[in-house]
């Protein structure tokens, strides 16, 4: 090959190598920058969604957070760890949205007399009213009662003219009756025989007919089929009802699917400063777990879940830590709504001690480092020894809350165990005590006290 068929060559397109070199399309995307893209789309909704919760857009942070989830598990598997904190905060949004839509049904009934509040009604009484206000109200209520009197009159003006149009109508039609009725032929031993076959004729066409087999049947088959479609719709929306779950179970499914990740990545690392930063993210989100139980009212899975969170923040944490310390608190009011006043009362007690334990080593100048606040540019010990100080008396008002529902409890417990014992003996019970508690059929305590027992106050 001359040198001028070289330069032609790489003139028109470089070496015959080059020639026979594939060289990608720009139309379409290579698999890595579309796998890029993908992941660069899923942390931006990723971000968006904690931004969004951070500021309490919980229909928003539920809508990101779901698309990051989606993009992510696509994209690395359903359980990597790379999902695990996208599936913890997706899990955070839903519990915040079932606790919006729980509060919007609680506050329903708002201001809605009931019990002892009933003689509080929003109605005015009327012996506290001004003479001018009487007046008034006075004036308004004879103007609407003359107005009612009016229309009134008004409906039975019309009803008496459509009653005479028709008594006109009926007399006209009988008088026209007549006239044909003498027009007709003088035979009246042939009117009497057909009058008496008329006769005959309506009284079996008034008599009802007697239900055929067949009739029977198609009636049965009918019945058999409505049924059945009943059963098919039933059918349908409980499998529409298992389909589309609660906000509280999918968030209970999306921290259980973070803790797995979570658990997964530890099991795979060899160092304990790699291990922490993930132990305490399992131990947030077995907190997390502890919370939607007790939204869902499973009360003794909440202790179960808090209790383990409880446990490892004591092997990662100092015993001032504030983790600790909120640990105990959430402990002691799953033991509460569980009836296990004692071991509640004992749990938010300790809660106490170790926020009493840090303001002391606050003071001293020799606390314990706290992760949430290490990049706080406005922290000081000053105006955290304050916060703790606030914090005390409230922990307190729930340990008195606890101490009386569980006297209450005990009251409880000895009306229904008195209510029985007289109904075993046939003795006869006093009214009043009869109007106090009531038995229902199952031999349980009257709804009302019971879910007054189990709720408690506020969390």
């Amino acid at each position: 090959m001359t040198a001028s068929s070289i330069e032609k060559t790489q003139a028109q397109g470089g070496s015959p190598q080059e020639k026979n070199t594939v060289v990608p399309s720009d139309t379409g995307a290579s698999p890595v920058k579309a796998a890029s893209e993908k992941h660069k789309e899923a942390m931006n909704h990723f971000v968006a969604g904690k931004r969004h919760l951070l500021v309490k857009d919980i229909d928003a942070a539920v809508t990101s957070l779901a698309l990051a989830c989606e993009l992510l598990s696509a994209e690395f598997g359903e359980t990597a760890y790379e999902c695990a904190d996208a599936y913890y905060y997706y899990g955070k949004a839903l519990l915040e949205m079932a606790r919006a839509e729980s509060g919007v049904f609680g506050n329903a009934l708002d201001g809605v007399p009931e019990g002892e509040d009933a003689n509080n009604s929003q109605v005015e009484d009327p012996d506290k009213m001004t003479e001018e206000e009487r007046d008034t109200v006075e004036k308004e209520v004879g103007e609407a009662l003359d107005e009612n009197f009016q229309a009134l009159e008004e409906k039975k003006k019309n009803k008496d003219k459509r009653k005479n149009s028709t008594e006109e109508e009926t007399e006209d039609t009988e008088g026209d009756e007549d006239e044909d009725g003498e027009g007709e032929g003088e035979d009246k031993e042939g009117e009497k025989a057909e009058g008496e076959a008329s006769t005959s004729t309506e009284t079996k066409d008034s008599e009802p007919a007697k239900p055929t087999e067949e009739t029977k049947d198609k009636e049965d088959t009918e019945s058999v089929g409505d049924n059945a479609k009943e059963g098919e719709d039933k059918k349908e929306q409980e499998a529409e009802d298992e389909e589309d779950p609660s906000n509280l179970q999918l968030a209970w499914e999306m921290l259980e699917l973070a803790k797995v990740a979570y658990t997964h990545k530890i099991e795979a690392l060899t160092k304990e400063e790699e291990k922490r930063p993930i132990q305490m993210k399992v131990c947030e989100t077995l907190l997390t777990l502890g919370e939607v139980s007790l939204e869902n009212e499973t009360y003794e899975q909440a202790v179960v879940d808090i209790t383990e969170c409880l446990t490892k923040r004591k092997e990662l944490h100092a015993a001032d830590s504030r983790r600790i310390a909120e640990t105990h608190y959430q402990l002691g009011v799953a033991l509460g709504h569980f009836n296990k006043f004692d071991e509640a009362v004992k749990s938010l007690e300790e809660a106490i001690a170790c926020l009493k334990l840090r303001m002391e080593n606050l003071k001293a100048e020799k606390e314990s480092v706290d992760e949430a606040k290490v990049n706080d540019a406005f922290y000081s010990r000053e105006a955290e020894i304050t916060e703790l100080e606030s914090l005390i008396p409230e922990i307190e008002e729930k340990i008195q809350d606890t101490k009386d529902l569980k006297k209450q409890s005990a009251e409880n417990q000895k009306e229904e165990t008195g209510f029985q014992n007289g109904e075993a003996s046939g003795s006869a019970k006093p009214i009043s005590t009869i109007g106090v508690k009531r038995k229902t059929e199952a031999g349980e305590v009257s709804p009302t006290k019971k879910v007054h027992l189990e709720n408690g106050d506020a969390k």
